[in-house]
C-alpha cells in the first residue's frame, strides 16, 4: 500500500469524527434525517479529505413551501452562518433539483467564521427526482461493495492531490475519482493522470 496511506486514513477518520460531532452538536443531523435526507459522497464512502458533507433525498415534485421551510429552520441555527439556494428546475440545462448549500462552523469559535478557512464545514443538500435518487445511491452501493482498503487508499490518495487544481470541482470531480480506481481499476495517482487525459480526448472526439 502506498506510504501515505496511513497518514490518509487518519485524516479520514479524524473528519469522520468531527462530521459527526458537528451534525450531531449542531442539531442538523436529526433535523436532515426528518427531512428525508441520506448521506452521500465521500461521508458514505469513508474516503473524506476535506470538510465536506453531501446529502441526498427524492422528491416527486418541486415542494416550494418544504424547500423554504427547511432553509429556514437551517438558517436560524447558530451554526449556519452561509446559506444559499439554487432551484435547477429554473436553469436551462440544470438537472431537476433544489439545491441547499450551508457552511456551517462553532458558534463558540467566532473567529472561525471571520477568515472561513478550511476549517469551516460545506454542506450540499440536494432534492432529486426519485429516479435521479435511485440511481445515484445504486451507482454508490456498487463502489461501496468493491471498496477495498487498498483501494480506498488509492482514491484518498487522488482526491488529496488533485483537489487544488483549478479545475477540481468543474470539469474534475470526485466522481471521476471514484470510476476511475473502482471501475476502471486505477490505483495510482500518475495512472488516474493517464487515466484522465485519455478521458478527455475521447470527450472532445480527438
Amino acid at each position: 500500500m502506498h506510504p501515505e496511506a496511513e497518514r490518509l486514513f487518519a485524516l479520514e477518520e479524524a473528519l469522520r469524527t468531527e462530521a459527526e460531532r458537528v451534525l450531531r452538536e449542531s442539531g442538523l443531523g436529526d433535523m436532515l434525517a426528518r427531512a428525508g435526507y441520506e448521506a452521500a459522497g465521500s461521508y458514505a464512502l469513508r474516503t473524506m479529505t476535506w470538510r465536506h458533507l453531501d446529502f441526498h433525498r427524492p422528491e416527486t415534485v418541486p415542494d416550494w413551501e418544504g424547500h423554504w421551510e427547511l432553509g429556514d429552520r437551517l438558517a436560524r441555527s447558530p451554526w449556519c452562518w452561509r446559506i444559499e439556494c439554487l432551484d435547477n428546475h429554473r436553469m436551462a440545462n440544470g438537472q431537476p433539483s433544489l439545491y441547499w448549500g450551508l457552511r456551517l462552523a462553532d458558534p463558540a469559535i467566532p473567529e472561525l467564521v471571520e477568515r472561513e478557512g478550511p476549517d469551516v464545514w460545506k454542506i450540499d443538500l440536494l432534492s432529486m427526482s426519485p429516479e435521479d435518487f435511485r440511481a445515484g445511491r445504486a451507482r454508490r452501493e456498487r463502489w461501496m461493495a468493491v471498496m477495498t482498503e487498498e483501494r480506498r487508499a488509492a482514491v484518498l490518495l487522488i482526491k488529496d492531490a488533485v483537489c487544488r487544481l483549478p479545475e477540481y470541482r468543474r470539469e474534475l470531480t470526485s466522481v471521476h475519482i471514484y470510476e476511475a480506481v473502482l471501475e476502471h481499476g486505477i490505483g495510482d495517482l500518475e495512472g488516474f493522470r493517464r487515466w484522465w487525459s485519455a478521458t478527455q480526448s475521447e470527450e472532445a472526439g480527438l
